[in-house]
């Protein structure tokens, strides 16, 4: 798996917030987690930004033999990540800080779609060019080196083939007729059920769903770019389970260990109809 994959996996939304947490940062930039805890721990920022940016959690991991002990790590906002990371140098820590906070980024457009329907461009949206022509769908919002929007990268179909652009921002509008793709969610839906749900589903809990994206993307295929994807499963709403919030750590029944995973209010994946 790529580093672009692992950092893709690592960024999740919580609360309303985009997080990452130290398991992932040790393991992406080849620390132990305990040296990361310890940087977390001995960081020298006020305890108002801290308390902010911060926040320490406890899992459960297997040690053999049905034994279990308490594990301590930390969940943070993109600004507790650039705070801790400042001091990671070389040229591999810079290409991942950079993908890092892309991917901070692109969470943060999710985010904002997924709060409603809003006029400008974001991750998800449909536009098409100030001057018309075909419909597009955005698939990725990349940004200078300050941090504002500049280019869109943007995809369509022309017959039965799947073709990508880079269109710069400034050229593009909404195109408020479709903002949510109810095709692609149900094309997503079904493909679940077709597979088995119960094959992919970890949660314990009658009324949720647990998908794991990583086990998703294996089991199968023809699926959208992750970023598109992950787009319009945070407006997934009834009659398609609802999207409740992604990347949460569950104590999978089928794997009983910690999954990360994006958690559903559940409704019968059979009933869903196409309107």
């Amino acid at each position: 798996m790529t580093i672009l994959s692992h950092i893709n996996d690592a960024v999740f939304i919580q609360n309303q917030q985009v997080k990452t947490d130290s398991l992932k940062v040790a393991d992406l930039f080849g620390r132990q987690h305990k040296n990361v805890i310890q940087k977390i721990e001995s960081l020298d920022c006020s305890p108002e930004f801290t308390s902010a940016n911060f926040s320490a959690h406890v899992q459960t991991i297997e040690i053999g033999n049905g034994a279990a002990r308490e594990s301590k790590y930390y969940e943070m906002t993109k600004d507790g990540f650039i705070f801790l990371v400042m001091g990671f140098t070389g040229a591999t820590s810079a290409k991942i800080k950079e993908l890092y906070i892309n991917t901070f980024n692109q969470m943060a457009d999710m985010l904002y779609n997924a709060e409603g329907n809003h006029q400008h461009i974001h991750l998800g949206a449909t536009v098409q060019l100030k001057s018309s022509g075909p419909i597009y769908t955005v698939s990725k919002i990349i940004y200078d080196q300050k941090g504002y929007m500049q280019d869109a990268e943007v995809m369509w179909h022309d017959k039965s083939k799947l073709n990508r652009d880079i269109i710069p921002i400034a050229c593009l509008s909404i195109e408020t007729k479709s903002i949510l793709n109810h095709k692609g969610l149900y094309d997503f839906w079904l493909s679940v059920q077709n597979y088995g749900l119960e094959k992919l589903n970890h949660s314990r809990r009658a009324d949720i769903i647990a998908l794991n994206m990583t086990q998703i993307y294996n089991a199968i295929q023809g699926l959208p770019p992750k970023p598109l994807l992950f787009a319009n499963l945070m407006q997934s709403q009834s009659p398609h389970p609802v999207f409740m919030q992604n990347n949460v750590q569950v104590y999978s029944l089928l794997y009983a260990k910690n999954v990360k995973c994006w958690l559903f209010k559940s409704i019968a994946v059979r009933n869903i109809e196409l309107s």
